[in-house]
């Protein structure tokens, strides 16, 4: 029985395309895997130092476990799988004041939030930004020309994504306030 060119060839297509299958089905893992979501005064200086090794924005949710709004944004967005790859690039820190993990001393640095979740967005060494997000109505505020100028979208990966690349762009004086240290 002989191989013919053809075969050989044939085979070695096969060969490549299974190998490239697999490397795709690995590579294709959430990559939220990788960028958990870190909380308390430990996942946030480990966020600070993760933010400045790989460039990503920092994100906190400031929560409480008893607050409805919170497991509602919690089941809505952060968990909905179409935010796992919009997720992947950002540090994700939960910041919960009841939880006895050092959260409440480090929510001293940040501005108070009249009502539960608070959403904040940062790059390292900049200014703390406000992601306005009314989860009972399911809307976010995408800012204008200055944060207080915009309108409320339907909230969504998508809008959830520009809200987020908009919001790091702004250079709006009203919410510049002075960088955490």
């Amino acid at each position: 029985m002989s191989i013919g060119f053809k075969s050989l060839i044939t085979g070695a297509l096969l060969v490549l395309a299974g190998a490239g299958g697999l490397w795709y089905a690995l590579g294709g893992l959430p990559s939220g895997h990788d960028n958990p979501w870190l909380s308390g005064a430990e996942g946030y200086e480990q966020a600070q130092e993760v933010a400045l090794q790989q460039g990503y924005p920092l994100l906190y949710v400031i929560e409480s476990a008893k607050c409805r709004r919170c497991n509602a944004l919690d089941t809505l967005l952060w968990r909905a799988p179409e935010m796992q790859s919009s997720l992947a690039e950002l540090v994700k820190v939960r910041l919960n004041p009841d939880a006895g993990d050092g959260s409440g001393h480090i929510l001293r640095r940040f501005p108070k939030v009249g009502t539960l979740p608070g959403v904040y967005i940062q790059r390292s060494g900049e200014s703390l930004r406000p992601i306005n997000i009314e989860v009972k109505d399911q809307q976010i505020w995408m800012p204008g020309v200055t944060y207080g100028r915009g309108f409320f979208m339907p909230l969504s990966a998508a809008g959830f994504d520009a809200v987020v690349r908009v919001t790091l762009s702004l250079e709006d004086p009203a919410i510049d306030n002075a960088p955490l240290p």
